[in-house]
């Protein structure tokens, strides 16, 4: 853990010559467990003071060959319930997203165009629940911002191609990546036309790796700045375990529950 610690006390010192392409790769494996299953708690508020919650159970698992596995089913409410997920990130390729609808008792793949429509009514969109390939993107350095008492590299990101910028519904977004931990404390999306359209706030960074020095985001909200929409995500009874069942990351799996 000392090791760890003046690791990240030098890459804070050396923040000037940091390349943000660099940086945004460096909090990508900060967050990258090898394992772990959590319970996921979904609120979705409409801006007028309405409110519905939604339940989940999640499960991700790293494999040897770098592909990194998620399942997201939903327990509650009865609408809902039933509902499954299953992503598959790859490293430099595009990812593969399924859902499964028990109304309809068959799974069916999310395709790109589908990445910037909102996830299960929320303000969280497809695209959010996946890890993007960061050589899809370009980076710019724009400073440093202090964001909850961290002192933060503010880095423009710009989808590499006008087909990329479609498929996450975005003309560019701005990251906020702390030098202390490396993990993101904020992100701004600019909507196709270039202005500000929702802002993401990440908060309940957990150390769950000790011994590789491996964080975790437990709390996400997400505001609409157009409409006054919002959604927050609240993990909880996080667990650290490199060996989640594989069957977990199946789509018979997904599809029985």
């Amino acid at each position: 853990m000392t090791g760890l610690v003046l690791c990240l006390g030098t890459a804070g010192m050396a923040q000037g010559q940091m390349d943000p392409k660099d940086i945004m790769k460096k909090s990508r494996d900060q967050s990258k467990l090898s394992g772990l299953e959590s319970k996921t708690t979904l609120e979705i508020n409409d801006g007028k003071g309405n409110q519905r919650m939604r339940v989940t159970t999640m499960a991700s698992r790293i494999f040897p060959d770098g592909t990194e596995k998620r399942s997201i089913l939903f327990l509650s409410p009865a609408d809902v319930k039933g509902t499954g997920i299953l992503i598959w990130d790859f490293d430099g390729k595009e990812d593969n997203m399924w859902i499964y609808m028990p109304a309809l008792r068959k799974s069916r793949k999310i395709v790109s165009s589908e990445k910037s429509k909102n996830f299960m009514g929320s303000e969280f969109s497809n695209a959010d629940l996946a890890v993007e390939n960061i050589d899809d993107f370009t980076y710019i350095m724009d400073g440093t911002e202090t964001i909850d008492a961290q002192i933060c590299w503010k880095i423009k990101v710009t989808p590499g191609t006008s087909q990329i910028a479609a498929e996450y519904g975005i003309s560019a977004k701005t990251t906020w990546i702390s030098q202390k931990d490396f993990m993101p404390r904020k992100t701004l999306f600019l909507d196709p036309e270039g202005k500000p359209w929702k802002e993401m706030l990440f908060s309940g960074i957990k150390l769950m790796d000790t011994k590789a020095g491996k964080y975790f985001i437990s709390q996400m909200e997400i505001r609409n700045l157009k409409n006054g929409r919002f959604s927050k995500m609240n993990m909880t009874d996080m667990v650290y375990n490199p060996n989640v069942k594989e069957e977990y990351f199946t789509l018979a799996f997904i599809e029985k529950q």
